[in-house]
């Protein structure tokens, strides 16, 4: 009877299964030989590339999951239509500053521009890809931090040092990245004209992650194709760069490079110009990198073309376009683009560029202290060093893994447990689906899975007393929560394999920890944490916990909160705090606080959990709060070694 009721068992639970959705990628190494960064004598002989087909295997699209997944190589009935050594089509930004500066007299105005980047590198420092999904081999979607191609020669006033697999830059200069998260969706449309029987369609958005404008924006759509497509084209062929158009008059740009006079066999793209509202868009037959910094008279052996539009982007704000890739004849390339309509007769009002940033005759260093950290045997991890100003605490962010806190000593005491990713000081978030026969835990976490690591995608430091750090985290619970749109998470170039699989998740977390003084005066300062999270997907998620997760080890075994018998509003408490305590005077041991005012209108919490199985001790401050849509939250909280009594003062005086 017990064989059978197994046997039933077995045959019954596949009815109500419920599979996480497939969204594996048809991946392969490809192979490349070309510099890690210009003047750089380190090469890169292969990157792992997502492989499209379009739905007559006529032709095949390369990404470049090293390089911000942008396109490397497309193949039409087998023949190479791009360069296919680097870059083939991906998306550039630029914010020209002018500068009265002696150094720049003369000078072109990209060579001081901020300029985030797709498919480039930051002085080996490429856009992080994070995560990629698929629909077979018809689809891709996939985001990345665009990295600054121009190494911060703008003197950005809060720029981030590239981080590389958790370690930060150390090239000299050093490579930069940028607080700007492009979102790549690769699919394919069927042509009008029939040959190609299919066009590449990428739909793609930019995110401006921090709550600064962006001011006017140079947006360059790239192409480099083969040095063999030597005849460029244009449409319409009068919007250049001294006479640029306006997308309130014209429906669509075209650009294209061919190998034969008939503009039979070549490249081309199409850009629609619906949703740019620009007053300036226009075709740059010669869009190398190399010449728009010294209108070099040399190039590269790719002729790279652009097509140029003109907007800026809010704080925490977005763009959203539509461009296609075409292999084939040009004259069909030139209808398809003559046939996207003129959809809005407005522009956006003209904005004045920025003003410049002062430029610095100190040299730029990588300005954070680094260490490493061992939270298990053969783990190294890497670290950056945080000392409060008295020289009494160090506390350790640990860059392989998001970011968290994972040591902080204070009087030669560990306050954090820190074995692994799931027990540390940092930040998560809580969202039960139920998406089929049970509800799971979708849980994107600042330092990772456990297995798989968040990764850090830029730094910066004032020295050992501020960091500033971005992390795009992945989901704790490896989708057990069965979100519908899972993306595959990606490190250091390379898709994830493992078992079960790890997923990156469409949010980005901006941490900047800094100290601020205790009014007990012992020790003197408390840590601060401002964050800022940031939803990068247009879907609805609705409610989300906010994690505020403490971790301290085993022997602090002394409770404290206050206030207790909460979830309560902010009319209750202006505060809500807890942690532990190595005595039961509680004058030793690590307490988390945040003000209630980061939640106005919703109700804080806080609970304790001591792990049996990891001996760790933890305590947990939580609030639900809704993030749909691309938007932002900001928030704060603190955290407070030595006495409870001490800790509590500090709390009364949030607001």
């Amino acid at each position: 009877m017990k064989f059978l009721w197994c046997f039933a068992l077995l045959v019954v639970t596949p009815l109500w299964a419920q599979a996480i959705p497939d969204v594996s990628c048809a991946l392969e190494d490809y192979p490349v030989n070309t510099v890690r960064a210009w003047q750089f004598p380190q090469a890169q002989n292969k990157v792992e590339v997502v492989v499209l087909k379009d739905p007559t295997g006529e032709q095949e699209a390369r990404f470049d999951i090293t390089h911000g997944t942008s396109l490397i190589s497309l193949r039409y009935k087998g023949k190479e239509m791009l360069f296919g050594q680097s870059a083939g089509a991906s998306v550039s930004l630029f914010s020209l500053r002018r500068s009265d500066s002696p150094d720049l007299k003369g000078m072109n105005p990209y060579w001081s521009a901020f300029s985030p980047d797709q498919g480039d590198s930051s002085m080996g420092v490429t856009a992080t890809t994070t995560g990629v999904a698929c629909t077979g081999q018809l689809s891709l979607r996939a985001f990345a931090v665009m990295e600054d191609r121009g190494a911060d020669n703008s003197f950005q006033k809060r720029a981030l040092l590239g981080v590389v697999a958790g370690k930060i830059s150390a090239n000299f200069p050093p490579g930069y990245s940028t607080p700007f998260v492009i979102e790549t969706d690769a699919s394919w449309v069927p042509n009008p004209s029939g040959e190609p029987r299919y066009y590449l369609r990428l739909e793609q958005t930019v995110v401006n992650v921090r709550s600064e404008k962006s001011g006017p924006l140079e947006w360059y759509l790239d192409i480099a194709a083969p040095w063999r497509d030597a005849r460029a084209v244009g449409y319409p062929a009068e919007c250049i760069e001294k006479h640029p158009c306006s997308s309130a008059k014209i429906g669509a740009l075209a650009a294209g490079r061919y190998e034969d006079a008939q503009r039979t066999s070549g490249i081309a793209m199409v850009v629609p110009t619906a949703g740019w509202r620009a007053d300036h868009v226009y075709i740059r037959p010669n869009a190398e990198y190399v010449v728009l910094l010294y209108n070099a008279v040399w190039a590269a052996p790719r002729h790279t073309f652009a097509l140029v539009l003109r907007r800026s982007l809010d704080g925490v704000g977005s763009h959203r376009f539509v461009w296609y890739v075409c292999a084939g004849p040009w004259s069909g390339v030139q209808q398809f683009a003559a046939s996207q309509p003129v959809v809005d007769s407005r522009v956006l009002p003209k904005e004045p560029p920025l003003p410049a940033n002062k430029t610095t005759k100190a040299p730029v260093t990588a300005a954070c202290e680094e260490t490493e950290f061992t939270p298990q045997p053969g783990q190294v991890d890497h670290a950056v060093v945080l000392h409060d100003p008295a020289g009494e605490q160090t506390v350790l962010l640990d860059t392989t893994q998001g970011g968290a806190i994972v040591s902080w000593k204070y009087q030669g005491i560990e306050h954090v447990w820190g074995w692994n990713g799931g027990g540390l000081l940092q930040m998560a978030f809580h969202r039960t689906m139920g998406n089929g026969a049970w509800a799971g835990d979708y849980n994107p976490t600042q330092a990772g899975d456990g297995s798989a690591d968040s990764p850090v995608t830029g730094i910066a430091c004032e020295g050992t007393h501020r960091v500033d750090l971005m992390t795009m985290m992945l989901d704790f619970n490896h989708n057990n929560g069965f979100y519908n749109k899972p993306l595959i998470a990606v490190w250091d170039g390379r898709v994830n394999d493992m078992v079960p699989l790890s997923y990156s998740s469409p949010y980005v977390l901006e941490t900047q920890a800094d100290w601020v003084r205790n009014p007990s005066g012992k020790p003197h300062y408390y840590l601060r944490l401002q964050e800022r999270l940031v939803h990068l997907a247009q879907e609805n998620i609705g409610p989300f916990a906010f994690d505020f997760a403490a971790y301290m080890p085993w022997q602090f075994d002394v409770r404290a909160i206050s206030p207790e018998n909460c979830p309560c509003s902010k009319e209750q408490t202006n505060y809500m705090a807890g942690g532990w305590y190595l005595d039961s005077q509680r004058k030793q041991g690590l307490a988390i606080v945040m003000p209630s005012g980061n939640f106005v209108g919703q109700r804080v919490s806080g609970g304790f959990n001591s792990d049996y199985m990891w001996r760790n001790r933890n305590f947990h401050l939580s609030v639900n709060y809704a993030l749909d849509g691309i938007g932002a939250k900001d928030f704060v909280w603190y955290g407070m070694t030595g006495s409870w009594d001490d800790a509590l003062k500090f709390a009364h005086t949030l607001k």
